[in-house]
């Protein structure tokens, strides 16, 4: 069964700013924390064995769980993780 999505594809708009404030606020909203799965423990092994230095913030891992717990769709994720980014790392978008 697929699941029902609260924000989809089709109504989907990223803010221009105060991405930060736009994750948790969804986060909240919906009720939705991370919660680390064996996946991710595997994920960050096979990052350090790469010689990657990964660190995700906290937005960055309720990204993570707003698109497992259907809040956003998968296509929307990557998007949304770029404008938190350039926002974060105060980066213009080209």
């Amino acid at each position: 069964m697929a699941k029902q999505l609260i924000h989809s594809e089709e109504n989907f708009i990223i803010p221009s700013t105060g991405l930060k404030e736009y994750i948790a606020g969804l986060a909240s909203r919906y009720g939705v924390t991370y919660v680390k799965t064996p996946h991710d423990e595997l994920a960050e092994v096979i990052t350090r064995l790469a010689d990657d230095d990964v660190e995700m913030d906290k937005f960055e891992l309720l990204l993570i769980a707003l698109e497992r717990a259907g809040v956003i769709a998968s296509k929307n994720v990557v998007p949304l993780h770029v404008s938190y980014l350039q926002e974060k790392l105060n980066v213009r978008p080209i």
